[in-house]
């Protein structure tokens, strides 16, 4: 129903977000360097976005107050195709560095999309730090990932990631702990065993090899969004460490990390939480510490 739909970025700039009172700022990328094992998945069928339509979003819209707990994780879901003609009022969003990071995109499709996702992260971002977009400051953790300078944001903690498949972004956020979340489009994959052999520890590859021909392409990807989320939680680089995290992937297990680096005891804390917001995409969040509760909601604009 377009009257409930609450986004309305195509007002003026003061008001790019939900709650004009709050504000949202500059976001380095939130995704850790991973372009190796993306690279192979692109190798096996991964092809442009520019082939996707619009996936419609599961997700409801979401409340009027938005509030985070201590123990809850909110995950956000987007179209950017429905975002499409709103990337010059979001480019006005972007620090300075962005901007020049968007120019440097070969194609305008894919810089389109870069600035519909930074402009949204502010937005969503400014929802709950009661920041306007452009005044939000980042700095780099721990192997370079991005988070929220604390201490330019009133000094309360939030945790957020992102990631991004064809035509569907997400980001998740928690005021817990760091955070990692991944999405990918599942696309066929001729070669599955052989990406599996190369980036998969030898126990989940006999795992999967040994499911049913038609429940392999799902348990790939549920191996494959595990590892990474839980990756981009703890800040490494996905390339070098995929091989170091052992995950649950077969359909009836409980999702969740085997061992890290051969360490059964290291895996006790992390909580992995699968998530779909179309049909034909599968994501998953990770973070160390109990388990939380999930809210899921889509980011939508207002009709015009």
């Amino acid at each position: 129903m377009p009257s409930q739909e609450r986004f309305p970025i195509s007002k003026p700039a003061g008001t790019l977000f939900l709650c004009p009172s709050r504000r949202l700022g500059p976001v380095a990328r939130a995704t850790v360097a991973m372009s190796l094992p993306n690279a192979a998945l692109k190798e096996q069928g991964h092809q442009s976005a520019a082939d996707d339509s619009r996936p419609a979003l599961l997700w409801p819209l979401p409340p009027d107050a938005i509030r985070i707990e201590s123990g809850q994780v909110h995950l956000w879901a987007t179209g950017m195709n429905d975002f499409a003609d709103q990337a010059p009022a979001l480019a006005v969003l972007l620090a300075p560095e962005e901007q020049v990071r968007a120019a440097r995109f070969k194609f305008a499709e894919d810089r389109n999309r870069f600035v519909i996702r930074q402009g949204l992260l502010r937005l969503i971002l400014g929802r709950y730090l009661r920041l306007l977009p452009s005044t939000i400051q980042f700095q780099q953790g721990r192997y370079g990932k991005p988070e929220v300078r604390t201490e330019a944001a009133g000094g309360a903690p939030l945790f957020f990631n992102t990631s991004h498949s064809s035509e569907i972004a997400v980001c998740a956020i928690t005021s817990a702990c760091p955070i990692g979340v991944d999405i990918e489009r599942m696309r066929e994959i001729p070669e599955i065993q052989n990406i599996a052999r190369r980036f998969f520890l030898p126990r989940e590859t006999r795992t999967l090899m040994a499911l049913p021909a038609d429940s392999r392409l799902r348990a790939f990807y549920s191996c494959w969004t595990r590892k990474e989320a839980f990756l981009k939680a703890t800040g490494e680089g996905i390339a070098e460490s995929l091989a170091k995290v052992e995950v649950t992937l077969a359909p009836d297990d409980m999702p969740g990390v085997v061992s890290v680096a051969g360490d059964l005891r290291a895996s006790e804390p992390w909580q992995l939480q699968p998530f779909s917001p179309a049909s034909g995409y599968l994501g998953c969040v990770a973070y160390r510490n109990t388990a939380f509760a999930l809210s899921q909601w889509r980011v939508a604009r207002t009709a015009m």
